[in-house]
């Protein structure tokens, strides 16, 4: 399958997101993506997992994913190496160094400026999910650009747009009672995640 071909499939089945907005809050994020069919993730410090939703047919269901897990040690006992690169790049007039997390399986690039965007790494301490954690630690700033690599499959890259600091509710990170649905999770991959009813 093509880039174009996947891209038309894509805005077909309304997926297609062009843009995303991160919100965070004391040890918390809730990321939102702008696509037709909307969809969007909580991450809870206090319970360490990432609670995502979306809409549409499937507006009952929530995948909940232990964030303290790495999915690759979960199935090969091996954890990503971490490591800042002997790098500058600019980006946007910002130059920005890169922390390299590395599976067997691909990377993902974390470009940061040490002077913009920080924040406690302490927060975000349990968040092994991504590569997350150790990030953090070596650059206590949030990413200007992400860029995912997956091994003979596909990148995606995300970029900082706009920045801003403003008031966040609380409200913006609840989660709705779930319960378990055993038939939804017969194809749980490694423990690592649970796909859960929302109760109305």
């Amino acid at each position: 399958m093509t880039k174009e071909m996947f891209l038309a499939e894509m805005k077909k089945e309304g997926t297609w997101s062009d843009t995303i907005k991160i919100s965070y809050k004391q040890g918390n994020y809730y990321t939102l993506l702008n696509a037709k069919m909307k969809s969007w993730s909580i991450y809870k410090s206090v319970a360490n997992k990432i609670y995502s939703f979306q809409d549409g047919e499937s507006k009952d269901i929530c995948t909940v994913a232990d964030a303290s897990i790495d999915l690759e040690f979960k199935m090969t006992g091996k954890m990503p190496t971490v490591k800042k690169l002997d790098t500058t790049v600019m980006i946007d007039g910002i130059a920005c160094n890169v922390v390299r997390v590395k599976w067997k399986t691909g990377a993902y690039d974390y470009y940061y400026n040490s002077s913009k965007l920080n924040v406690d790494a302490n927060l975000f301490a349990n968040h092994t999910y991504d590569g997350w954690a150790e990030y953090l630690k070596i650059s206590n700033s949030l990413p200007i650009r992400i860029v995912k690599k997956t091994d003979g499959m596909m990148t995606i890259t995300m970029t900082l747009v706009n920045a801003k600091t403003e008031a966040i509710s609380d409200k913006l990170f609840q989660i709705p009672t779930l319960v378990t649905d055993k038939e939804l999770n017969s194809m749980n991959i490694g423990g690592s995640k649970e796909t859960m009813r929302i109760k109305y």
